[in-house]
């Protein structure tokens, strides 16, 4: 496609809350991180968490495609939000961390490190809640 030499309308839409389809017989749950595989189907949520998984952000819902098909059923995922979620006390965020990427340790939990790369990113960690102090908030864009 050659590169326009004049004004364009060029088609937008809100990406705050997105479909995404589920991956044969994954069921996934209410609040927590909403992860894809390499062919961008939802994983389960007691799949094992390993880095080259994404993180699009938090289940809008809880979907069950128990007996599907990949992509027979469609989750909804919100995003460019901040999220609150528990912080790894064996690999913890500390205030130092304000604004560094954090990472997917479990399907509710955020950690500093992203092992090895063993861990996808899980967004960027915005601070503390005072309420719940072992908990964190996280920017999912």
């Amino acid at each position: 496609m050659a590169r326009a030499d004049v004004a364009i309308v060029t088609e937008m839409k809100d990406a705050e809350l997105i479909h995404i389809p589920l991956k044969a017989n994954a069921v996934v749950l209410h609040g927590t991180f909403a992860l894809v595989d390499a062919a961008g189907l939802a994983v389960a949520y007691n799949t094992a968490i390993v880095g080259t998984q994404k993180c699009l952000g938090v289940w809008d819902a809880s979907y069950d495609n128990t007996g599907g098909a990949d992509a027979d059923r469609l989750g909804l995922v919100r995003r460019k939000k901040a999220f609150l979620f528990k912080n790894l006390s064996s690999d913890a965020v500390v205030q130092a961390d304000i604004g560094a990427s954090v990472y997917v340790a479990d399907n509710q939990t955020i950690a500093k490190t992203h092992n090895t790369n063993a861990r996808p990113i899980a967004g960027t960690f915005l601070g503390f809640d005072t309420q719940f102090t072992d908990h964190v908030w996280v920017e999912i864009a």
